[in-house]
């Protein structure tokens, strides 16, 4: 990743990335680790079970505990200055048939660790990443930020819970606390050993197995997919910039595309592979949210940031990154769409 406008902001300062070993969390820490950042992880999971983060993680400081742990989580935020805030369970449809661990999770650790901040590091930035999935089904597309919120999932609830726990602590005590709305993003370090996979992310998988992408019904909603890499920038430019405090922005690709338009672009990409029609799965239809395009004219007018990578040139990139891993990072599994 070339660097970043803010990147100076971040030399010799301390951040935390809770969910550090997860998808966007590496990809996070490979950008900060770039600028000479003092990184540290808060993780249940130690040492990752591949190799090819070693260059990575071999400067951050990792503190083994779950989100949940008062005790870990004060460790944590000690003499922080930025918290991305990442750790939690995702997956919608999971979330309806666990309710009460996804409450527990996405709930209860978000409240441990925004009183540990405020106990402890109340001058640090909390940038928090949301969903898509808290706003209600609409066809005024795109969404902006003040569209009603209404979420088909326990999973969406609590993002939207959280995101009001960041707002009161905020307000209440002056913590500086930023939402991101994140669509779909995709990109390298899907790591193997995760079951809620990014849906371009387990395609790519796929098609370069030579295998099917099974596209739900006749494939015509409209996703807005966004490449990591992009929502790494909108990240570190939330955690410095004085103007993002108190807002909640969309972060998205720009470019929203169908979803069968786009298993049959990395099916190109790949140059294997095919796409099948499938019937809608119960758990996946009961959470399809329907067309969506995110309006990212607030983030763009307020930070500067706009999605750099199209999304044809990211599924190209991913593919060869895919094709060059030797170790199954890419993962199986199955993701809302």
């Amino acid at each position: 990743m070339s660097e970043w406008p803010a990147a100076e902001s971040y030399r010799d300062r301390t951040v935390l990335v809770t969910g550090g070993l997860g998808f966007i969390g590496l990809n996070l820490v490979a950008a900060l680790h770039a600028v000479g950042t003092h990184i540290r992880i808060l993780g249940r999971s130690w040492p990752p079970t591949s190799g090819i983060y070693g260059p990575l993680l071999q400067d951050a400081m990792f503190v083994k505990g779950d989100l949940r742990d008062e005790t870990v989580v004060a460790e944590a935020v000690r003499g922080v200055d930025v918290v991305f805030n990442l750790a939690g369970k995702a997956g919608p449809a999971a979330s309806n048939a666990a309710p009460f661990e996804d409450l527990d999770v996405n709930c209860r650790g978000q409240l441990v660790l925004l009183e540990a901040c405020r106990q402890i590091a109340p001058e640090a930035t909390v940038v928090f990443p949301s969903s898509r999935l808290v706003y209600k089904p609409t066809h005024d597309l795109p969404v902006r930020e003040t569209a009603p919120t209404g979420p088909l999932s326990i999973y969406g609830a609590h993002k939207l819970a959280g995101e009001h726990y960041h707002e009161i602590y905020l307000r209440l005590y002056g913590l500086k606390t930023v939402v991101l709305r994140i669509t779909n993003p995709y990109g390298r370090f899907q790591r193997s050993e995760q079951k809620s996979y990014g849906i371009i992310n387990w395609f790519i998988h796929l098609a370069v197995s030579d295998d099917s992408l099974p596209v739900y019904g006749d494939g015509a909603q409209l996703r807005d997919y966004v490449h990591v890499e992009d929502v790494v920038r909108a990240f570190l430019l939330a955690g410095v910039s004085p103007a993002a405090i108190g807002n909640i922005f969309n972060i998205g690709g720009g470019e929203p595309t169908s979803f069968r338009g786009m298993a049959e672009m990395i099916v190109s990409a790949a140059g294997r592979g095919s796409v099948r029609t499938v019937p809608w799965p119960r758990d996946a239809a009961t959470v399809e949210t329907g067309d969506f395009a995110a309006d990212i004219t607030s983030v763009k007018e307020t930070l500067g940031w706009h999605p750099t990578i199209p999304l044809r040139q990211g599924i190209e990139d991913v593919v060869e990154q895919y094709e060059r891993m030797s170790d199954g990072a890419a993962g199986s599994g199955r993701a809302l769409p």
